[in-house]
């Protein structure tokens, strides 16, 4: 979730520093839950925030936990490793709904069923979050989140609540949730799943499930807190609109990439019979995705990125073959084997879930290793 950089929300920051305010009985306060974007990446999973309005006092006040500070010293380097902190940012209203509206994005609003006193305990929590000292926090897309920050908030200000699980589809893990919301075949989908590993293969709870604004949305509606409804009302600041998942173009699509390299691989090891660089190039690919995953793996803070299967099949050791003697080049095929073996188990058994487009780039390394490999020529 970015920072809405526009100039005007940099000035709603400052416009909205008040004194601790008490609440008037007409005070609300709501989650907004932002409908899915085609625009960014991040965009496509929705977002959450909340809403503070109380017309006696002439406040109205959204509070964004997706935000972060782009002059954060060495702030790429930080977000690629997973370091960066993330923000809660308090702002006025009116500034919020600016970007969905340009994205086509609709915003519902959960008013909560809360007492006087709740939304002030809630109110209070909120403005204290704000503040410079206690605004930052260690995101993470799956636990920590702009979703997750919801509930948070609520059971620390007015303690537990029943979340309503009821429509909820049972038996998902994270990787099942997050496929719900990417295009098939598309480079999003092959992206994460390339760069994410085993440990969001676990089925997830189902409070785990709310990480996503939409299951969020959905928990609290027909939740309860201390004998009564959680929600009082629904209503749509921007009107639904149910956007159409992008279509990805076959001819430019990760399967299409695969089967691509499948054919060449295949023709260059086991029918034509001259002498081409094509292995050493697939080996030198294969080989830096892999250094790709072991960085992910070792040298950053994501804790959605360890555990990493796709090293059997994208095995850094690769990159050494175009470079290594004939001896050394069959201890790399004879490796490589090896993990393969351990890759389809590993799919059989289904400690990962794989990309099928992952299967057809595993097939691609058989000719290499057979070729080097067997006693005869292919």
């Amino acid at each position: 979730m970015k920072l809405l950089s526009t100039l005007f929300l940099f000035l709603s920051f400052s416009l909205c520093g008040q004194a601790k305010i008490d609440l008037s009985n007409k005070a609300t306060i709501s989650i907004l839950t932002c409908g899915p974007g085609q625009n960014e990446l991040y965009s496509l999973f929705g977002h959450s925030a909340f809403r503070v309005k109380d017309e006696k006092n002439n406040l109205d006040k959204v509070y964004n936990y997706g935000t972060f500070d782009f002059n954060t010293p060495n702030f790429y380097l930080k977000f690629c490793r997973g370091q960066l902190l993330y923000q809660v940012s308090g702002y006025a209203f009116k500034y919020f709904p600016y970007q969905y509206h340009n994205e086509n994005r609709w915003i519902k609003a959960q008013v909560l069923n809360l007492t006087n006193e709740e939304n002030q305990k809630v109110y209070d929590f909120l403005e204290w979050n704000v503040l410079e000292e206690n605004k930052n926090y260690k995101y993470d897309f799956f636990y920590d989140n702009c979703a997750t920050k919801m509930h948070e908030v609520l059971e620390k200000s007015i303690g537990k609540i029943d979340f309503d699980y009821s429509n909820f589809p049972k038996g998902l893990t994270h990787r099942n949730l997050i496929h719900s919301y990417l295009p098939k075949n598309s480079w999003s989908k092959f992206g994460i799943d390339l760069a994410l590993g085993a440990v969001i293969d676990e089925q997830a709870k189902l409070k785990e499930y709310m990480f996503l604004p939409d299951y969020l949305a959905a928990g609290v509606k027909k939740g309860s807190t201390h004998q009564k409804n959680l929600i009082t009302k629904e209503k749509y600041i921007l009107p639904y609109r149910q956007l159409e998942k992008p279509k990805t173009n076959f001819a430019l699509s990760p399967m299409f990439v695969s089967i691509i390299l499948v054919i060449a691989s295949l023709y260059f090891g086991f029918i034509s019979k001259k002498n081409n660089p094509w292995f050493d190039i697939i080996s030198i690919l294969f080989g830096v995705v892999g250094l790709i995953i072991v960085a992910l793996w070792f040298l950053t803070f994501h804790t959605t990125t360890k555990t990493n299967m796709n090293l059997l099949w994208a095995n850094p050791i690769l990159l050494l073959y175009p470079f290594v003697s004939n001896r050394w080049k069959k201890h790399i095929c004879y490796i490589g084997l090896g993990c393969l073996g351990v890759f389809v188990i590993i799919a059989v058994i289904g400690v990962q879930e794989f990309d099928t487009s992952f299967y057809l780039l595993a097939i691609c390394l058989i000719p290499l290793y057979l070729k080097k490999l067997l006693p005869f020529k292919v």
